[in-house]
């Protein structure tokens, strides 16, 4: 029995290193510890920053998605009335290719009719003629 008691009040090396060993465990325990909170505080203000900005930049992606949506149905209305003129167009070309060539005789004398009128002659004809009713004109709006 003696021989017990005398080693347990006998410091062995080994127990002095694993109370050591513990110390420093521990130190290290607490400076995880630590590391860990501030992370955890890091992630959730990450988490705060990523929900105030979803929060903002959603509605206004809603807004721009809304109006890019009646913008494109206002542009497929318009490439309908542009493929409706372009049909009334066309259609307006074939008729009147069709006048021009049913009436291609009666334009060609038309046109001769008018190349051929004496523009000077009928220019002097006007002359004369304001010369003569002029005065009359005046004469006659001494009257009234």
């Amino acid at each position: 029995m003696e021989e017990t008691n005398v080693n347990a009040n006998v410091a062995t090396p080994n127990a002095e290193i694993t109370v050591n060993g513990n110390a420093e465990m521990l130190k290290v325990d607490k400076k995880h510890l630590f590391w860990q909170r501030i992370s955890a505080m890091a992630v959730v203000a990450m988490f705060l920053v990523v929900l105030v900005t979803a929060l903002t930049v959603v509605p206004q992606v809603l807004n721009t998605l809304n109006s890019i949506n009646k913008v494109a149905v206002d542009a497929e209305a318009a490439i309908g009335d542009v493929e409706v003129m372009v049909s009334e167009i066309t259609s307006a070309s074939k008729n009147l290719n069709k006048l021009v060539d049913d009436n291609d005789e009666k334009l060609t004398e038309a046109v001769t009719n008018l190349s051929s009128v004496d523009f000077d002659g009928l220019n002097a004809a006007i002359k004369d003629l304001q010369d003569t009713v002029g005065p009359m004109a005046n004469f006659f709006s001494r009257f009234r």
